[in-house]
């Protein structure tokens, strides 16, 4: 996310500020500072799939795996509310206060883009680990047809890397994540 330091804008002013910069993705994080949103088809359909493999792969019920609208701030961390690309939660799981969950979520995924390589390596990695997620997995693209994980297991202290796809254990179940087809090879 590219952020600029705003001053006299409010959520009234967000249709005419979109058109006025000629970006429809264009939000204001918590504190009112401009935010621009990822827009590119390749990050969005990453997206996509990567919530469909995990909703047809768990056998979660319904609830446990959502899409990016769904905010997440870990006590004693950054402060920022996160919403990451991809949250998988356990079953029975609750909102505590405005935005922290319990039990933590068994994985956390988000997909880079240009904007927001930095954050996602450094504060949204820190947040994730200190509110005690299982899994962080941060999808990249290393150039076309290059689809990339970073796979973070914070309970093991290890970090995978793949291209194209990777296996993992989520809560004991198996979830094989697959861009081979956005990257322009098969799919397996």
């Amino acid at each position: 996310m590219v952020q600029h330091a705003t001053s006299g804008y409010s959520y009234e002013d967000l249709e005419w500020l979109r058109d006025e910069l000629g970006l429809a993705h264009l939000e204001f994080d918590p504190w009112g500072s401009v935010v621009v949103t990822p827009a590119a088809d390749e990050h969005d359909t990453a997206m996509v799939m990567l919530h469909d493999q995990a909703v047809a792969q768990l056998g979660l019920p319904s609830g446990c795996v959502r899409p990016n609208a769904f905010g997440w701030k870990t006590p004693g961390g950054s402060g920022y509310t996160n919403v990451p690309d991809l949250i998988v939660l356990r079953p029975g799981w609750r909102r505590v206060g405005d935005w922290h969950v319990e039990p933590p979520p068994l994985l956390v995924a988000e997909v880079a883009s240009p904007s927001s390589v930095r954050i996602d390596r450094a504060r949204k990695l820190d947040d994730y680990r200190l509110g005690g997620a299982g899994l962080y997995v941060r999808v990249d693209f290393f150039g076309p047809g290059q689809a990339g994980f970073e796979v973070y297991d914070f309970a093991a202290d290890e970090i995978r890397v793949a291209t194209g796809a990777v296996d993992l254990t989520v809560d004991g179940r198996p979830l094989r994540l697959d861009l081979t087809a956005l990257a322009g090879g098969p799919a397996r």
